[in-house]
């Protein structure tokens, strides 16, 4: 390593919990280098920028201290003897752990506010993620958004063929590693829609296309919880994107409880 780079490993190994708080620039400033030599030092880690170099010592942070395997949402010991409904609720309790730490709140509201000034939501999720797709959709239509979410491949590709600057994508996958729906990314970019991906932390064709990026815990090929960390991780991101929006636009606010008013009417015999 060069002396900026030796600085700014000592400066990161001192420091690990502290890293995630940091732009580029501030770590520069922090340490006394350039804002090119950390982008610098994060590729030659093996990493496309600072910012997946971060997320993957923040990703180590997490483990080491909540001992919580984050990327198959398994806790690192468990007893023979535990119980099916205790590992289902401990897998799940990862999931959202994981979730949480791995999104910041900054981040959480850029989606939000992305969504709330979107003409039109587009939701599409690979695999076992339609289904947090389509709950998601329930959920900002609860709010008044215009929403799409179809699970057939050509419905999908329709509907992102008519999306136009203004409108907004959210793609759900576990891997990020979907040809379909980095088709989908490309055609909306072209139009000019936000684009949103709810991947894995770790690089990936999704998420190198979007705008606002957002992570999930992957259940792995080790879980023992086949599909049920992934999609409850998933909701989870989704759910604190829904519940940010929500708490801070007043118009949403309104529109779910005129939502509520509806359900309680359509239950009266």
């Amino acid at each position: 390593m060069s002396a900026n780079e030796k600085k700014l490993a000592d400066f990161i190994l001192e420091n690990p919990s502290l890293i995630r708080d940091y732009s580029s620039q501030q770590i520069a400033g922090s340490v006394g280098v350039s804002q090119s030599s950390v982008v610098k030092f994060s590729q030659k880690m093996g990493y496309k920028g600072f910012t997946d170099l971060k997320l993957a010592i923040h990703e180590t942070v997490v483990k080491q201290e909540s001992n919580v395997a984050v990327l198959n949402g398994r806790r690192a010991s468990r007893g023979a003897g535990v119980s099916l409904k205790n590992r289902l609720f401990q897998a799940k309790s990862d999931a959202i752990s994981g979730a949480t730490d791995l999104n910041d709140d900054e981040s959480l509201r850029v989606a939000a506010r992305a969504i709330e000034s979107s003409s039109r939501v587009q939701l599409v999720g690979s695999g076992g993620a339609y289904s947090v797709a389509r709950e998601s959709a329930l959920k900002l239509m609860s709010i008044g958004k215009p929403v799409i979410a179809d699970a057939d491949a050509e419905v999908q590709m329709l509907g992102v063929a008519t999306l136009t600057r203004g409108d907004c994508l959210i793609l759900i996958s576990a891997s990020g590693q979907s040809a379909h729906l980095s088709r989908l990314a490309q055609v909306a970019k072209k139009a000019g829609a936000i684009i949103i991906t709810v991947t894995n932390q770790s690089a990936n064709p999704l998420a190198a296309l979007a705008d606002i990026r957002l992570y999930s815990v992957s259940d792995g090929s080790a879980s023992d919880m086949p599909n049920v960390v992934a999609a409850t991780s998933q909701q989870h991101v989704i759910d604190l994107v829904f519940y940010t929006l929500a708490q801070s636009d007043k118009r949403s606010q309104d529109s779910m409880t005129r939502g509520r008013s509806a359900a309680d009417l359509s239950k009266v015999k």
